[in-house]
This record gives C-alpha cells, sequence and structure tokens, in this order.
C-alpha cells in the first residue's frame, strides 16, 4: 500500500488486475491503496530489459504521454518524471519545438513555457513496473492467462478467477475486485456471454490504419530548427504521413502511418523511399543520410473500437474494463497512455468514494460511467478526424456529421491559413 490506508479502510482482501500494460499498472498503483493484495496476471514473461513485450505489439512505435497523463502518474509515482529524465528520458518544449504540418498547412510554433518527456514506450513501461515493484502489496503472476470468471451464486457479483500458468493446471482465486486490462486481446465480451449476460455493444469505425517505425541513432546533418516533426496526411487526396520524435539515449524514433495503404514499407530501402511520398520532404531529408539502429517494425491497426459496458443492464458488480479494453481510439493522435492516466484517477475516485458510502456496491457502473465521460471529447475528435478520409468504414454519430459539417464551411478550423 502506497499510502498506508489503515487496515479498517481496506475495501477488500485482494483484487485482480488482468495485463501488466500502462494501463493495468496504473489500476494496480490505486488498487493498492484500497486492497490488501493486489496481483498483476501478465501473460508475457518477465523482462529485466528496456525491449517491448511480445503482448504489446504496437510498443516498438512512436508513443506520446501528454502533459495530463505525465502529472498523473507523477502523482502517482512521486518523483518518477526526475528519475525518467536522469535515466535519459528527453525533456522537450513540446508546443515550442513542433515542426506540425497539420491538412497542409504549417502550424505555427507557440511557447507555451510547458515541457513534456518522451521516451519509448518500453523505456516507460520499465520505469512505470520497477516503481510498482516496490509496493510491497503488489505482485506479478507472469506467464499466466486468464481463463474466466467466476460469480456468486445468484450471479450479481465477480468474486473470482481462473487462471493457467504455463504447464501448470488451472487454478481458482478468490478476488473482491477484478480489473481487465487486457487492451485488444480483452476476452470480458465473451466471458460474459459464457456467464448468461448480453455482451455490451460496440461502435466499430474501421481506418485500416499502419504504422512503420525505425529507430535511427542519428539524423542527416542538415539544420533543423524543430525538436519533433510530424506530418499530418491532408485528406482526402493525401492519406500518409510520419513523425520523427526524440526518445532516450539520444535517439530519434521515426513512425511512418498511413490510411488504407495496403502496403506498408517493410525493409529499409522502402521505407526511406515511402518518406518521399509524404506530403512533405521534410521527413525525407531528415533520415536520408541518418543511421538507423533497428530494422523497420510494421502496427496494423485496423479499427477503433468502443465497448458500452456503461450502458450494458444487467451487469455484475466488482468487474471494472479500462484502458484499450474499454476503448481503443486510433493511435496516431497520441492519446491512449493519457487516457489510461484519466482512468485510474477515476477509478481512485470511484474507490474512495466506495470507502465512505456503500462499499463495493454498484462500483462497475460508477466506474464505467466516468471512463465514458472521459472518452468523449477524444473520441469525438479522433472520429472527425478519421472520417475525412474516404477508406474509413463506420457509422458516423450526429456529433461527428455537425463536426464535419462545421469544419467544412470554415467556421471551425484546426488550419493556421
Amino acid at each position: 500500500m502506497a499510502k498506508g490506508l489503515l487496515e479498517k479502510d481496506f475495501l477488500g482482501k485482494k483484487a485482480v488486475v488482468i495485463g501488466g500494460s500502462i494501463s493495468g499498472m496504473l489500476a494496480a498503483r490505486v488498487l493498492s491503496d484500497f486492497f490488501e493484495e493486489v496481483i498483476i496476471i501478465e501473460k508475457d514473461k518477465m523482462s529485466n530489459q528496456h525491449i517491448p513485450r511480445i503482448g504489446v505489439t504496437q510498443g516498438s512505435h512512436g508513443h506520446a504521454l501528454l502533459k495530463s497523463g505525465e502529472e498523473i502518474l507523477n502523482d502517482l509515482f512521486p518523483g518518477i518524471i526526475d528519475e525518467l529524465i536522469e535515466a535519459g528520458s528527453v525533456k522537450s518544449d513540446f508546443a515550442g519545438g513542433l515542426a506540425w504540418n497539420h491538412h497542409g498547412s504549417w502550424k505555427l510554433k507557440y511557447h507555451a513555457g510547458m515541457s513534456i518527456i518522451q521516451q519509448s514506450r518500453p523505456f516507460l513501461e520499465w520505469h512505470i513496473q520497477r516503481r510498482l515493484k516496490q509496493i510491497p502489496n503488489v505482485s506479478y503472476m507472469y506467464e499466466t492467462k486468464a481463463k474466466k470468471l467466476l460469480v456468486n451464486n445468484d450471479q450479481t457479483q465477480i468474486n473470482g478467477i481462473v487462471i493457467q500458468k504455463e504447464g501448470e493446471m488451472d487454478l481458482e482465486i478468490q478476488t473482491d475486485l477484478v480489473v481487465d486490462a487486457a487492451g485488444a486481446g480483452s476476452q470480458t465480451s465473451s466471458w460474459l456471454k459464457q456467464l448468461g449476460y448480453q455482451a455490451p455493444a460496440k461502435t466499430e469505425v474501421r481506418v485500416n490504419l499502419f504504422y512503420a517505425s525505425r529507430i535511427y541513432r542519428s539524423l542527416s546533418s542538415k539544420n533543423k530548427d524543430w525538436s519533433n516533426l510530424l506530418v499530418y496526411p491532408n485528406p482526402p487526396s493525401q492519406n500518409r504521413g510520419g513523425s520523427i520524435s526524440p526518445i532516450e539515449n539520444k535517439r530519434w524514433m521515426v513512425t511512418l502511418l498511413g490510411y488504407g495503404v495496403d502496403s506498408p514499407p517493410n525493409s529499409g530501402e522502402e521505407f526511406l523511399a515511402y518518406t518521399k511520398c509524404l506530403g512533405k520532404p521534410d521527413i525525407y531529408e531528415a533520415i536520408e543520410e541518418g543511421q538507423p539502429e533497428t530494422d523497420v517494425t510494421v502496427y496494423r491497426f485496423p479499427a477503433l473500437r468502443r465497448f458500452h459496458y456503461e450502458k450494458l443492464s444487467p451487469f455484475p458488480d466488482r468487474l471494472i474494463v479500462m484502458g484499450d479494453a474499454f476503448c481503443r481510439m486510433d493511435p496516431v493522435f497520441g492519446q491512449g497512455m493519457s487516457i489510461s492516466a484519466l482512468e485510474a484517477i477515476a477509478l481512485k475516485k470511484e474507490l474512495q468514494r466506495a470507502v465512505h458510502k456503500n462499499g463495493l456496491a454498484q462500483i462497475s457502473i460508477h466506474t464505467h460511467r466516468s471512463f465514458s465521460k472521459i472518452i468523449d471529447i477524444p473520441w469525438l475528435v479522433a472520429l472527425t478526424e478519421d472520417f475525412r478520409f474516404t477508406q474509413t468504414v463506420g457509422k458516423k454519430t450526429i456529433w461527428t456529421a455537425v463536426s464535419d459539417v462545421v469544419c467544412k464551411k470554415g467556421h471551425f478550423s484546426l488550419r493556421n491559413e
């Protein structure tokens, strides 16, 4: 327990988190203040290196921790931002140092006097995990899969989980709360149907997005007036883009992207050739004489998916779904990790309320409604942008339709004319 609630204030003896993702680790940190024991079920092997995990297929690509997420992270793990900077994270004046080409126009740089830290996802994950393991009532079960949920006699609440450690028999764990932070691999929807519940309604918008990334030791020696570079596609005529961001140990993460592009670049030659097809030559010029450190890694993101657990009734209590298992955003907008941080704080507030009111009764519905409110605006922003591409397939909400009309009429614009 990080802040030492008195034993009488604990909401329960044991909480289980499915998935050691950033979302799962932040959830575990919050839960450690409210439960005597917190167990993280992680299907990957334990690793002491800053390398992408097999279960995080997007781990080799560019990630952004927005300022809100950074502040929450430092609140949950005091001093971690200074530790990250000391270990190699880059402190960046993102607003003042970003060269951003958006819909064919260069955005004006703005020196806001506010910095963020930048690093690779594996580097960030490793440091969060290191701090989490210092909390005495948090433990990991590696190479372990969650198999199914257990319910009480009248099937109104979750009271356990069945797990399987590689090479061993199934094991039942009795719990007071289960948090599903398993990301795109979440099985909660299927488990609910097995228990006789309905699956949650799902909103899906297909974008057929790919990422292709490569880390560079150095860029071309030409002068540059930016610390971050982003060339966003200019739909509908242009559906390709890319970015360059600094990461730990004075390296650069170069990520190319495309909506509805069937053949992502897989080799170094294809990677460089792809940069020539972007709306601006800046990324090509930055890497043409650069020194790559890694091979090209490709990640496909077929669709945005939002599961409406907040609307599902009946729903077994003491089960919470969060992170990408609750809603998968378009990763181009860099909101995922910060949304997970905001959800962790929302979870904390609901648990605090539970301490002073009715315990864990109705914790699921209250928390899912809080998560839904957090997601509403980022979801609208992502869809408004994604529906500019002709390849996007899905049903527009009334709000995305209104936003599209307003933007087209010129009453609202994201451009700097």
